[in-house]
């Protein structure tokens, strides 16, 4: 029987479970970059973990005491179901939307629509303005300052990633 590559493409499917289990063969069974996929991974950290790391990064510049983090915890645990519920309500609000202009429905039920979305953006955005409110009762003057301060510099650094970004996909479309 003549050897056909095309047997071997018909099997990596088949390959691609065994290996994933396989330890000491997996190199030789899938590429390099597979396999340094499947190692990375784990290591990345999930959405809950980048939360955990920058309330802690939080608590340690602004040196924080123990009642303060208790304080703020708190504050937002307190309208949390409230804003899960709020955004909920706004996807659902969107959908609607996006229905009514795929469909044909009139521009007065359009205008209707949208002022429901603004109107539950800016029950949101009043939400996480008193909470922020609430968390800066609590902290010190010094804190505050220390406060705004990295905001501004996350500000430039998520400014900087932005641009570079763009410049990224602004050279990939010329």
């Amino acid at each position: 029987m003549k050897f056909r590559p095309i047997y071997l493409l018909a099997a990596l499917p088949l390959l691609i479970p065994v290996g994933h289990g396989l330890t000491a063969g997996a190199d030789s069974l899938l590429p390099r970059s597979v396999v340094a996929q499947e190692s990375s991974e784990p290591d990345k950290p999930n959405k809950e973990e980048r939360r955990q790391r920058r309330k802690e990064r939080f608590r340690q510049e602004l040196n924080l005491t123990p009642e303060q983090v208790e304080q703020i915890e708190q504050i937002r645990a307190t309208g949390k179901e409230g804003r899960q519920g709020k955004r909920e309500e706004f996807r659902a609000a969107r959908d609607r939307m996006q229905a009514l202009m795929a469909g044909d429905a009139s521009d007065d039920d359009l205008r209707s629509q949208y002022q429901i979305l603004q109107d539950l953006r800016r029950e949101m955005k009043d939400a996480r303005f008193e909470k922020k409110l609430k968390i800066r009762q609590v902290l010190t003057p010094e804190q505050r300052q220390k406060m705004v301060e990295l905001k501004k510099q996350r500000k430039r650094r998520w400014g900087h990633h932005k641009r570079r970004h763009q410049e990224q996909n602004g050279s990939q479309s010329e």
